[in-house]
């Protein structure tokens, strides 16, 4: 988590202030051993939780075959991009608490309640909107129902309040309480998943029914998280050490009460004069990009295929996403270290290889495992002939996802130096890709699945070269980085 850090005067030095624990806060070694291990914790929680994700989707590909999962594998690809402002509220809450981390317990407590609130206001507006786009959607994408988008808008409103409350967690510094409320959410539509699979119920049902999962996890946050919202609750709700590592290398002296005092109302006017709904709009902008290009081929499909070659591709996007967020971990732990000038080179390249060599790894799997593989992995109903051969595009569908992993370690590289040449990238692939599909690679799943390959071969080739050329940002900027763009890495890696 971000924390406040003392101004240095030349030919002086300040004493870190005892946390608010009564503790130490610690030398470097002991803070760095703290940070780490709380990475790895949430990397460890994330990447158990991609797993019970990729398995929700695993079981109903698998018990509704190729004909049901058509309808629902774009309606689950349409959540994925409806739960960009929930990922954006996540990443605000986190931010706004981050940075009046040593504030008085009762000003954290009304901050505390306050984003509840507001968490649940973008929630209902989340749904309103669905719920009234429905028909447009439905129309702009003949495989889904009306009744199936508005359904999705409902869920996408409890996911959103889940989000706001890892967002609380993330800010306070609950890592655990992150972790287990993220494996609650994932392990329980998993639960339900199987259930629908099993009583091959409607997509139209499975999206209503996955709601309750999202508003478990969220009930769930609301208690395990309530003592944040309480005046005077911090050493009775916060983990241990939550308090030492907020608390900890801030000044001491008689400037040091002034100093975070003025840096907290300075905050607090900033944020008044922007508002909080229009932050979640620029930050729904930002995260929404990526997101948009790892389901944009699974969308566009929808329009030109039908019946079992939809749910096939579907299905076959799958591996795409398990390919994307299968690296997510390096991405996360890479990234203290790509904001740092000194080391910014060396863990760019070797998250760049980690990356690739997972993603060579993956398409070398799925070339090589062919119909055997896609028979094991979702059925044999997708690997026996007839219509699409996912079997033999499943290495396409791979490859995707491996590219726009890559894509993504170069944006967070771009966040790490305040650069939006990436950002800029992404765009223009989501340009390049509707333009080449929609212009006249439709005609069969298979030039559609390629024209999305070659696509993303051009959007990460562009933008690992972009952060390549990157000059490292100098040591005064690098300093500067914002608590936003750090709880806005977070917030995307641990949505999937």
């Amino acid at each position: 988590m971000a924390q406040r850090h003392a101004r240095h005067s030349t030919g002086g030095t300040s004493m870190p202030r005892r946390a608010r624990d009564g503790q130490d806060s610690g030398g470097p070694r002991r803070g760095g051993r703290r940070t780490a291990s709380a990475g790895l914790l949430v990397a460890v929680g994330t990447g158990v939780g991609n797993v019970l994700a990729y398995g929700f989707n695993l079981v109903l590909s698998r018990g509704l075959g190729p004909g049901g999962y058509a309808e629902l594998g774009t309606l689950l690809s349409v959540f994925l991009i409806g739960t960009v402002p929930g990922l954006a509220v996540q990443a605000i809450n986190a931010r706004r608490l981050a940075v009046l981390a040593d504030a008085p317990q009762p000003a954290r407590a009304a901050l505390v309640r306050g984003l509840r609130r507001r968490g649940l206001a973008v929630a209902a507006g989340v749904a309103a909107v669905f719920v009234a786009l429905a028909p447009a959607i439905a129309a702009l994408l003949p495989s889904v129902t009306v009744g199936g988008v508005a359904w999705t808008g409902v869920s996408l409103a409890a996911n959103t309040v889940f989000a706001s409350y890892l967002g609380i967690a993330q800010g306070t510094s609950r890592f655990m309480t992150m972790t287990v409320l993220y494996l609650a959410a994932q392990g329980s539509r998993l639960a339900i998943g199987a259930v629908a699979a099993s009583a091959q119920v409607s997509p139209t049902t499975v999206m209503a029914a996955q709601t309750a999962a999202w508003a478990f996890a969220a009930v769930a946050g609301r208690w395990l998280l309530r003592g944040e919202a309480v005046a005077g609750a911090a050493v009775a709700g916060a983990e241990p050490g939550a308090a030492a590592r907020q608390g900890a290398e801030l000044p001491a002296g008689p400037a040091a009460e002034p100093a975070w005092q003025e840096a907290e109302q300075s905050a607090a006017r900033r944020d008044h004069h922007h508002g909080y709904l229009p932050e979640v709009l620029r930050a729904t902008g930002g995260l929404g990009g990526i997101l948009l290009l790892t389901v944009l081929d699974t969308l566009l499909a929808s329009r030109y295929l039908t019946d079992g070659d939809l749910g096939r591709y579907n299905t076959g996007a799958l591996l795409a996403r398990a390919a994307f967020f299968a690296p997510s971990f390096v991405a996360m732990l890479a990234y203290p270290r790509l904001a740092r000038p000194v080391e910014r080179r060396r863990a760019l390249l070797v998250s760049l290889a980690l990356t690739g060599g997972i993603g060579v790894l993956g398409v070398a799997i799925a070339g090589v495992g062919r119909d055997p593989l896609i028979g094991v992995a979702f059925g044999e109903k997708y690997a026996t002939p007839g219509g699409f051969d996912l079997g033999a595009e499943g290495w396409v569908f791979t490859s995707v996802g491996a590219l726009l992993a890559l894509v993504n370690l170069a944006l967070l590289d771009g966040v790490a130096r305040r650069s939006h040449v990436v950002s800029a990238v992404v765009l223009g692939g989501i340009v390049l890709e509707t333009t080449v599909i929609v212009g006249f690679a439709h005609d069969s799943a298979g030039a559609i699945v390629t024209a999305a390959a070659a696509c993303s071969l051009v959007t990460a080739t562009a933008s690992v070269t972009a952060c390549l050329m990157a000059r490292t940002a100098p040591e005064p900027v690098a300093a500067t980085l914002g608590a936003e763009d750090a709880q806005a890495v977070g917030a995307v890696v641990q949505s999937t």
